[in-house]
């Protein structure tokens, strides 16, 4: 095949950068392709994972919608509160989720059942400064413009 003959002024060049950068600001935008909100909840659980094992509490501060209320009486600044103060605890974090189950309800909401297994390090705890544990989490998300939020959780202790 040969290649396209060369256009006064590099059209072709020009064609072929002008189709990648309509590819590259479709990407970037939700409304180019329909939205795969199984994957965006996915892709939101992993940053979640990254996020609290670089203890960033700024990520949860973004995540955690204004409305957020839980089965404990929770509302957003007390469930802030308790990731800082988990932060604080913990100098460094290993956390491993499994998603068990998402069910959307069409593209605007969902609930995420996952285990995460945490491994927190500090000193003073234990021989080994290490505390483990397992839980079952259930999430209750909603789409706020472009962005999935949290608006309830509840966790349990799968192991004790």
């Amino acid at each position: 095949m040969e290649p396209p003959a060369a256009e006064p002024g590099g059209g072709t060049m020009r064609r072929g950068l002008s189709t990648l950068a309509a590819v590259m600001a479709c990407a970037s935008l939700t409304g180019c392709a329909a939205r795969d909100a199984d994957a965006e909840v996915r892709a939101l659980v992993a940053a979640a994972e990254r996020a609290a094992e670089a203890r960033d509490t700024g990520f949860f501060r973004d995540v955690v919608a204004e409305s957020y209320a839980d089965t404990r009486g929770n509302g957003r600044d007390e469930i802030i509160d308790l990731v800082r103060g988990f932060f604080f605890l913990n100098t460094s974090l290993e956390v491993i989720n499994r998603i068990d189950e998402i069910v959307l309800a069409g593209d605007e909401a969902a609930t995420v059942t996952l285990q995460t297994a945490v491994l927190g390090r500090s000193a003073g705890r234990g021989v080994l400064g290490v505390d483990a544990d397992l839980y079952a989490i259930e999430l209750e998300l909603v789409r706020q413009g472009s962005a999935w939020r949290i608006i309830g959780a509840d966790a349990s202790p799968v192991l004790r």
